[in-house]
């Protein structure tokens, strides 16, 4: 276990959390300060740091301190801190999308993206990819710019042949750009076109596409 909960740091987190769900903000406020101020590794400073940027109101100081959280969590040598890296870097690429800085979102979007193999299944690993996705799609940097099969998308989506949409959304909407992802594609189009459920037409610009990727 990353965090114990014994940890006096931890507890003040928990507890800020707790005044944050509650609607105490600035009793939140003041615990996630004091944990900061109480830390004195890098496991802590990167919880405490993390906590002080979601709630402070200046864009400026919430990039400082998610820049904090992310520079402590990489000085952390457990490798179950590798989990946060996604979460980290969304949080960070957000902040300079907030301060106007898109050169350096982009590039963290980009870090959150490929650190994503990190992500547990499940509802928070979507969560994440789905902000990262949202993201890039802000800063310009859409990944899913093959124009081809967003055609071939939106002509299923009209006839609202469900089978090839069953078979290629998961992965043409999880697609952030990295090798893993565009593997996952290309085996989604690959299953398709072994389907033979499209018209000859469709199957052809399939089959292209595939041989080309």
């Amino acid at each position: 276990m990353l965090f114990d909960p014994n940890n006096k740091v931890v507890q003040l987190c928990v507890s800020g959390m707790n005044a944050e769900l509650e609607g105490r903000a600035k009793e939140a406020e003041i615990q996630f300060q004091e944990a900061w101020e109480l830390a004195s590794d890098d496991l802590e400073k990167f919880a405490a740091a993390h906590y002080i940027a979601r709630n402070h109101k200046s864009p400026l100081e919430c990039l400082r301190w998610n820049m904090e959280a992310l520079n402590h969590a990489k000085a952390i040598s457990n490798k179950e801190v590798e989990a946060y890296y996604p979460s980290l870097y969304l949080n960070v690429a957000k902040s300079f999308e907030t301060v106007g800085d898109l050169p350096e979102a982009t590039r963290y979007f980009k870090s959150a993206a490929e650190s994503c193999k990190q992500l547990p299944d499940g509802k928070y690993g979507e969560m994440i990819r789905s902000g990262i996705s949202d993201g890039l799609k802000r800063v310009g940097a859409d990944i899913n710019q093959n124009s081809q099969l967003t055609e071939l998308i939106d002509r299923w989506c009209k006839r609202k042949d469900l089978r090839p949409l069953s078979i290629v959304l998961p992965a043409f909407t999880g697609n952030l750009g990295t090798e893993i992802d565009k593997q996952k594609l290309i085996s989604a189009l690959s299953f398709l076109s072994a389907t033979r459920c499209l018209p000859d037409e469709e199957q052809e610009i399939l089959t292209r596409m595939i041989a080309g990727s």
